[in-house]
């Protein structure tokens, strides 16, 4: 046991020390490489994933998720800390990222079977009303009731502090099925806990959209009566929404016969397909939540009515290191930390009531929907984690409501992105693990 232990501190060092001369020869092609341009975004690019590759193993032997050191190298080699990458390289990686986070949520609507799912309907639906109900209701109430904490709101009457409150309920509803999926697969995770996680999270990405078109008018509604409700808004969102899901079901069912009929290269193919679709959604004037939706639509298509399905999930496994060291990473080097000593107050009493709420909702609804008992306990970890539409309110929040303190808040979004970010997946596979729903036998001989 003793060498045993030996070789794995020794492991980790030498880990640790990669990293570093990693972080070394990126810093010098900074330094005497060219300044700018397509071979330094490919170049950085590349000492990004192979540290992050680096980052995932060490976090791995920590017991830890492999997505958290994929996040925690982005961090340390983004604009914000050791500046390795400058800004405009991490916004030039977009169309990289967006590609890779294609590809997982074609995962996700392809790990979202019917069959399994359907079992849990009544707890998947009733989870993720409450949680809407009780963590959007909750949070604003916090907030409201803390509102000494938000110096921007200093000199601002009872409407804006509400209309600031309702929209930190809505960012507290949002969850990460990005991340959620990333758990699972490296645990290879299968069972009653997983299934409800990934359900209620699935759901919940199509129905945050809508909640911004009532929330957000709502909010302008309250700071400035005279402008009125957005109406139109809501019913071309609504329609957004059935064209991107319609529009996945159609590119699923493409795929399924490509399978069945073709079936060479599927690992390559399943690549082309999620750039088709993040350039499908460009082209009919989606943002990126949309082909979120349209890679989700399509990958439950394959699933759950063809039969290529495993063949569908196999391809997009094979893709998971790179897809997820890329995505992960990209989204470290976005998240700014120098937000966190500004608003660290007000963050945390945000993050600890959403964290509370959650739980409270999801074990009441499971209670209710007569769920077994380690979803009760367990299943609230899978939605600590927040990204992707979470940042797209930051940044609405940002632009639309600058005049009173939309700077702040989009400050204090940020800050409790990177803050759920780092401690939910790690709580999230702690609960797989516990709930013995793992299939590695590696991973089972790391915890004992």
């Amino acid at each position: 046991m003793v060498l045993d232990l030996g070789a794995l501190g020794a492991r980790r060092i030498g880990r640790l020390l990669t990293l570093v001369v990693i972080a070394l020869l990126a810093a010098l092609f900074r330094a005497l490489g060219p300044v700018e341009g397509l071979a330094t975004n490919t170049m950085l690019l590349g000492f990004l994933l192979l540290a992050a590759f680096v980052a995932g193993e060490l976090a791995r032997e920590l017991r830890l998720p492999k997505i958290t050191g994929y996040l925690v190298i982005g961090i340390l080699f983004g604009p914000h800390v050791l500046r390795l990458l400058p800004q405009e390289t991490v916004e030039g990686f977009r169309l990289i990222n967006g590609v890779a986070l294609s590809v997982i949520a074609l995962q996700a609507g392809g790990e979202l079977r019917l069959s399994h799912a359907g079992e849990r309907l009544a707890g998947i639906l009733t989870t993720t009303v409450l949680q809407i109900v009780l963590v959007l209701v909750g949070v604003a109430a916090v907030v409201f009731s803390a509102r000494g904490l938000f110096p921007a709101l200093d000199g601002h009457g009872f409407r804006v502090v509400l209309a600031v409150a309702l929209i930190f309920g809505l960012v507290a509803v949002a969850n990460s099925p990005a991340t959620v999926i990333a758990v699972m697969t490296e645990l290879r995770a299968r069972g009653p806990l997983a299934d409800a996680v990934l359900g209620v999270s699935v759901l919940k990405d199509v129905l945050i959209l809508l909640l911004i078109a009532v929330v957000i008018p709502a909010a302008v509604v309250l700071v400035e009566p005279a402008r009125g409700f957005d109406f139109r808004q809501v019913g071309e969102l609504s329609l957004t929404i059935a064209l991107a899901l319609a529009s996945g079901a159609l590119v699923g069912w493409l795929i399924g016969l490509y399978l069945e009929k073709v079936a060479a290269q599927p690992i390559l193919f399943v690549l082309a397909v999620a750039f088709a679709i993040v350039e499908l959604a460009e082209v009919l004037g989606l943002e990126s939540e949309f082909y979120i939706l349209m890679s989700m639509s399509a990958g439950f298509v394959v699933q759950n009515f063809s039969i290529q399905g495993p063949r569908f999930v196999r391809a997009l496994e094979a893709n998971t290191l790179p897809v997820y060291a890329l995505f992960f990473s990209v989204a470290g080097a976005d998240l700014n930390l120098e937000v966190i000593p500004v608003v660290w107050k007000a963050g945390i009493v945000i993050i600890v009531a959403r964290a509370a709420l959650m739980s409270m909702s999801t074990y009441l609804a499971a209670a209710a929907a007569r769920e077994l008992p380690v979803i009760r306990r367990h299943a609230w970890t899978g939605f600590l984690a927040q990204a992707g539409v979470t940042l797209t309110l930051a940044t609405i929040v940002r632009e639309r409501f600058a005049a009173w303190g939309g700077e702040e808040v989009a400050a204090i979004v940020i800050a409790m992105i990177a803050v759920n970010q780092l401690i939910g997946p790690p709580l999230f596979r702690f609960s797989l693990l516990t709930a013995g729903e793992s299939n590695l036998d590696s991973v089972r001989s790391a915890t004992r």
